[in-house]
């Protein structure tokens, strides 16, 4: 996702950043591919320079590094009303959505960190933040431009700057065209809600359509399982689909439920006949396991010449529409010498935010909030 910096207004600064981030550009490549105990690790950052002494946050630390991250473990929730910068989100269940706007991504600035849902956001994993949408959820994202389009699995909240539509992580945005680009202009369907648990990751890979794909023929090998929109079935998606994840983490206050739903309800497959990816798709980005990322630190640097950023982890907490007095008082309890509890009203609502102190573990703060009943709070995002 990009971010309109004050900080970078002047064209002097702008260079000046440039080449000092260019001098160290092959050092910190190096880093991503980085290994501990004979674990791939993800790369730190998406550039060198985007540190708390020039954006005045400190990150909230990661859950993990490693590139492999578990998958499920997390929520189901809708949430509560929120606000953020004066306006207002009313979380809800939309069948039938589709809606057309500008769309960014995120990625190792935000890799292994909590999402909204208490799931771990994984970079190299086809996903999505909405402001609105049930999570997990599952979309259809479209490029417009290329007619590429993707099944993203909606766990996180965002974007709340320049009135973008959806956020998507750094995979999805290779698949759709627009990881260089940092913005595109797409259409986004809701298809349904997604389950809790389990890794869906094949079947997200398997529903990708290439620019020059025909409405059936997506473009992948014969047998290979894709989904689709289509009218509802009794249909089953592959054995290794949904392969639960051997163990994943628990987390406090994070209780998974199981789905209400199962998956077969919500997307239908069927078999394609064999063709060769188009020639423009690398392999690299139809395959399942997760590869290192590509010029990430180039892309932020252009980025900024272009007067943007991509978006960093963020010290605020929404915890959104309170009428609980008592829980109030146990949010003013929990934020006493961590940071600053902040109160909004609109129409004689109460919304709330908490503004973690530097130094404090955000990511923690965030269980501390959910086990006293704050479950809707989640860690804002630009």
């Amino acid at each position: 996702m990009k971010w309109i910096g004050g900080s970078f207004r002047r064209p002097a600064q702008v260079a000046a950043v440039v080449l000092c981030a260019a001098a160290t550009l092959s050092g910190c490549q190096s880093s991503s591919s980085s290994t501990h105990q004979g674990e791939e690790l993800a790369p730190e950052g998406d550039a060198p320079f985007f540190t708390s002494a020039i954006f005045g946050v400190k990150a909230s630390p990661r859950m993990t590094r490693s590139k492999v991250v578990p998958k499920g473990g997390g929520r189901d929730q809708l949430g509560k009303p929120y606000v953020v910068r004066g306006k207002w989100y009313y979380p809800k269940e939309e069948p039938g959505y589709v809606k057309t706007g500008t769309a960014s991504w995120y990625g190792a600035n935000f890799h292994g960190r909590l999402t909204a849902n208490g799931e771990i956001y994984d970079m190299y994993h086809l996903s999505a933040a909405h402001p609105t949408f049930p999570l997990p959820s599952y979309a259809r994202v479209t490029n417009r431009k290329n007619g590429s389009s993707v099944l993203v699995r909606v766990n996180d909240r965002g974007p709340y700057m320049h009135d973008r539509v959806l956020d998507v992580s750094s995979k999805a945005a290779e698949l759709l065209g627009f990881q260089n680009a940092g913005v595109a202009d797409v259409k986004v369907e809701y298809v349904g809600r997604a389950p809790v648990e389990g890794d869906d990751t094949r079947m997200l890979m398997a529903s990708y359509r290439p620019p020059t794909a025909r409405a059936v023929d997506d473009g992948l090998a014969s047998g290979v399982m894709i989904a689709s929109r289509s009218t509802k079935s009794q249909s089953i998606l592959s054995a290794t689909a949904f392969r639960t994840p051997s163990k994943v983490p628990s987390l406090p206050g994070v209780n998974p439920r199981p789905a209400s739903v199962s998956i077969e309800s919500l997307i239908d497959t069927y078999d394609v006949g064999s063709a060769a990816p188009p020639a423009r798709v690398s392999k690299s980005a139809l395959s399942y396991a997760p590869a290192a990322e590509q010029g990430g630190s180039v892309v932020a640097l252009a980025a900024i010449v272009a007067n943007e950023a991509p978006s960093r982890p963020s010290n605020r907490i929404e915890i959104g529409a309170l009428d609980d007095a008592r829980l109030v008082t146990a949010i003013r309890d929990l934020a006493k010498g961590r940071g600053e509890l902040k109160e909004e009203r609109v129409a004689g609502v109460r919304s709330f935010s908490l503004d973690v102190q530097t130094g404090e573990d955000v990511d923690g703060m965030l269980l501390r909030l959910w086990d006293a009943g704050a479950g809707n709070a989640f860690v804002l995002r630009d």
